[in-house]
Formats: C-alpha cells, sequence, structure tokens
C-alpha cells in the first residue's frame, strides 16, 4: 500500500534537507544539549548516563523533525536549541 500524496515532499531538496536536520542536525542538537547540561549540573552525573541518553534525545529529535512538516521549521527548532545550549555552556564557562 503506498504512501499517501499529499503527506510527502514535492521536491528532491525538500527531501534532502528533512534527511539531513534528522541524521546530523538532530545529532548536533544533543550533544549540545548534554555539553550544556553537563557544565551546568556537573560532569560526574552527566556523562555515565549521556552514552545512553544521547541517543535517546537524538531519536525524539528525529521524530520530532520528521513530525514537522516543513523542513526549514525543523532546522529553525534544531538551531534554536543548538544556540541555546551554545549560550549554556559559554555563561558556564564564565
Amino acid at each position: 500500500m503506498p504512501a499517501n500524496k499529499k503527506y510527502l515532499l514535492n521536491t528532491r531538496l525538500g527531501r534532502t534537507s528533512k534527511v539531513l536536520a534528522a541524521l546530523f542536525g538532530s545529532m548536533l542538537a544533543s550533544i549540545a544539549l548534554h555539553l550544556a547540561l553537563a557544565l551546568w549540573v556537573g560532569y560526574k552525573y552527566v556523562i555515565p548516563t549521556s552514552i545512553y541518553s544521547i541517543f535517546i534525545v537524538w531519536v525524539g529529535f528525529m521524530l520530532l523533525v520528521y513530525w514537522i512538516k516543513k523542513p526549514w521549521k525543523s532546522w529553525v527548532l534544531l538551531l534554536t536549541v543548538i544556540l541555546i545550549s551554545t549560550v549554556g555552556i559559554v555563561l558556564g564557562k564564565m
């Protein structure tokens, strides 16, 4: 049974952007989130569980990317998470 055409993206660029956002953008967002969390909470609490929790958060971001209909909205969400985590890392280092 084929997929319903109204739920599929028409352009090749849109499909490629969603796949790249799901794979690489969500991985960067989950790593940045864990680095900021490790800096604020403490390395000895976050690092031992980060191997498993990074994977879980990565899958959650991937599902979120495919749940959002437009590729640019998913990129905005992921870049916002990365930017907020980066600001948290910079402020935590001061």
